[in-house]
């Protein structure tokens, strides 16, 4: 049985007192619950920054527990070897693992975190062309998710159970579980929560239980770090790069008398957060930044993104520098720009 609404809504309802700046309703609202059917009211109304602020989340099985399922192998290819995982494979291989990743979501559901649903993203890949949706780059199932699914957090799940027979029914199953919150962009731990020989009548009765203890922690650990990246910015890498059969190099005067690359580090200054980044390479062919911070929100408090930041930088360079720029960005921390000839 997944949790009782009221309790869990509960206790999550004083960590998001505090969050919503003193709003005194008992939950946080969606945009959408502000629209009250009119549409042009709403649309032509202030964009709430604290209610757009939640970050999105995505439950995903630990390596752990895919290889445990039988859903996690390894294979050499060009004589490396590469981890397959098979996330459809985990659901039908035990019931329990469909049903905990539900209860996971519904917790944060009640409190109107935005969800990314595993298994939805999964239809969403088999029903399109992935690998264009990847801009055609080869990458394994874990990566391809979190390209087309874009969480700001991951929920991994690891588990094991056990059933003792010497025990009233209600209380046979036995279970252990760990929890880990990790930030998309940088695989950071967040928060952490774990408990070992749980007793109970099912795994998911026994997580529902648990959870209702822990979700203050989690809720406000959750919180804490995304405020942190509002306030600080999303960190990422930046990685510009000349493209493959072209004769100039970043250190070459571009249109404007002004070399490639200087230009480049002085667009990093003045478009991260406080102008804060780290150069780690610097080339003839290749710039290479770290710990660049993004911003997240536009001044009017809708969203911008890494892909958004990447789009712009890559406008930029094309009218600035009069440079062909391919926004190539694979993982969802790491900006990759080509530069492809002149225009």
């Amino acid at each position: 049985m997944y949790f009782t609404k009221f309790k869990f809504a509960a206790i999550f309802s004083a960590v998001l007192a505090i969050v919503s700046c003193g709003n005194s309703n008992s939950k946080v609202k969606s945009l959408a619950e502000g629209a009250s059917g009119n549409i042009v009211a709403y649309e032509n109304s202030a964009v709430n920054a604290i209610q757009q602020a939640l970050p999105t989340l995505m439950v995903l099985p630990s390596d752990n527990l895919m290889k445990s399922s039988g859903a996690l192998t390894t294979q050499t290819v060009n004589g490396k070897s590469v981890i397959i995982r098979d996330y459809n494979k985990f659901f039908t291989s035990n019931k329990d693992n469909k049903a905990l990743v539900s209860v996971i979501q519904n917790a944060f559901v009640q409190v109107n975190y935005p969800i990314q649903d595993l298994e939805q993203t999964l239809k969403q890949l088999e029903t399109q062309e992935a690998l264009d949706m990847v801009d055609g780059m080869e990458k394994d199932a874990k990566t391809m998710l979190l390209t087309v699914a874009q969480p700001d957090m991951i929920i991994e799940l690891d588990y094991n159970s056990s059933f003792d027979m010497k025990k009233p029914v209600n209380e046979a199953r036995i279970m252990s579980y760990t929890l880990n919150v990790i930030d998309s962009y940088t695989t950071t731990v967040i928060s952490s929560t774990s408990e070992t020989g749980l007793s109970g009548e099912n795994t998911s009765s026994i997580l529902s239980a648990s959870l209702a203890k822990s979700a203050e922690k989690m809720t406000s650990e959750i919180q804490n770090a995304f405020s942190d990246i509002l306030t600080r910015g999303r960190n990422v890498t930046v990685r510009i790069a000349i493209g493959a059969g072209c004769d100039f190099s970043l250190n070459d005067d571009s249109i404007i008398d002004e070399p490639y690359a200087d230009w480049i580090v002085d667009y990093i200054k003045t478009h991260t957060v406080k102008g804060a980044y780290k150069m780690q390479r610097n080339t003839d062919k290749e710039l290479y930044f770290v710990n660049c911070r993004i911003p997240l929100l536009n001044e009017d408090g809708t969203q911008y993104g890494v892909y958004d930041w990447a789009r712009d930088m890559s406008r930029s360079i094309r009218k600035n520098l009069g440079v062909k720029a391919s926004n190539k960005s694979q993982g969802l921390g790491e900006v990759l720009i080509t530069l492809d000839g002149l225009n």
